[in-house]
């Protein structure tokens, strides 16, 4: 997928720069992201991969100001909206900012529905607490009937709750919520982890086709490499809170150099085609957060590692878009 957002042509509506985030806990401080930094422009979709525990939910909470209160802190960095830190705004300014600027779609549709009030009501409050036109309610009423329909829903089931709804049909309202308000951004993290293959499809489909009508930036949280060949212009692969691997969708999925970390994760995909050998798994776990190793945080598990990798950062090496943080590449490498 090519668009004029790999190219650099559109105006960035998210940059993130030196990002860190951390969890104070009674067993120490948990280090969930580690110096990130990425960018979206206009009508563009990034993917974040990686493992669980990667970073890639809370670099996104991180954008919202959504971390819990008591644990989680931004230590450092900027997350640029349209020009503007984020991370310099009021919480009021902020809740003005969530739904009608940047929206997320969160992870398990089966808790992301308030169970007592009906599907109507919650998407008619997010056009309410926006509601700057001060549009009358008939009009409002008729902006959720549209959204239903939207997202493939009959407007007369508005009145019904959450637990009359299948899973993939919760996912269509949860989409309808976050899209209400027509926002720039869309955080989507892991919309079809909770659904069935036949579903994700569908909600994938209609992911696109929603992105495609109302022009919207969307960041594409999941750890599957299908879901982001099939939907994201660029991608960036995390690892312990850091981005080891970064750049376009032909970058990453191309034939040329990799991280051993990226390589590691298309190794453990199945290839229905070529043979029918058994997954070839990354040995070893991501490591505990609240004690990485030195060096390079991968070099624990990496096949091809050096003394070096568990001394120093490992450097980063760019050609165009693509970019590597991996020392195997220290004379360059060919993409």
């Amino acid at each position: 997928m090519e668009t004029q957002g790999v190219t650099g042509a559109n105006e960035a509506v998210l940059e993130i720069r030196g990002l860190e985030t951390v969890y104070r806990t009674d067993d120490g401080t948990v280090r969930a992201v580690n110096g990130i930094d990425f960018s979206i422009t206009e009508r563009e979709t990034i993917g974040l991969v990686g493992e669980t525990g990667a970073g890639k939910t809370t670099t996104a909470l991180s954008i919202l100001r959504l971390l819990p209160e008591r644990t989680g802190r931004v230590m450092a960095g900027e997350i640029l909206y349209k020009g503007q830190d984020l991370l310099k705004k009021s919480e009021e300014e902020m809740r003005l900012i969530r739904g009608a600027c940047i929206s997320m779609i969160f992870q398990d549709p089966m808790t992301a529905l308030n169970p007592i009030l009906t599907v109507g009501s919650q998407i008619l409050e997010s056009l309410e607490i926006h509601n700057v036109e001060n549009k009358a309610h008939e009009e409002l009423e008729a902006r959720v009937d549209e959204l239903l329909s939207l997202v493939g829903i009959q407007p007369g089931r508005k009145h019904e709750y959450p637990h009359q709804f299948s899973g993939g049909m919760k996912q269509r309202i949860v989409i309808a919520i976050a899209l209400a308000c027509e926002p720039l951004l869309l955080i989507a993290d892991e919309p079809t982890t909770a659904l069935d293959v036949t579903i994700q499809a569908q909600v994938l489909v209609l992911m696109d086709e929603l992105r495609t009508k109302l022009g919207t930036s969307m960041i594409m949280i999941t750890h599957d490499l299908g879901v982001v060949a099939n939907t994201c212009d660029k991608v960036a692969i995390m690892y312990a809170g850091e981005i080891v691997e970064y750049g376009t969708v032909n970058d990453i999925f191309g034939h040329g150099a990799h991280h051993p970390y990226t390589t590691g994760l298309f190794l453990a995909i199945p290839n229905m085609k070529e043979d029918t050998r058994r997954l070839r798994p990354i040995d070893g776990l991501m490591p505990d957060p609240s004690s990485l190793p030195p060096g390079c945080k991968f070099h624990p598990r990496c096949p091809s590692r050096t003394e070096e990798c568990g001394i120093a950062r490992p450097y980063q090496y760019e050609r165009g878009w693509h970019r590597i943080s991996c020392n195997l590449f220290r004379e360059g490498f060919d993409s």
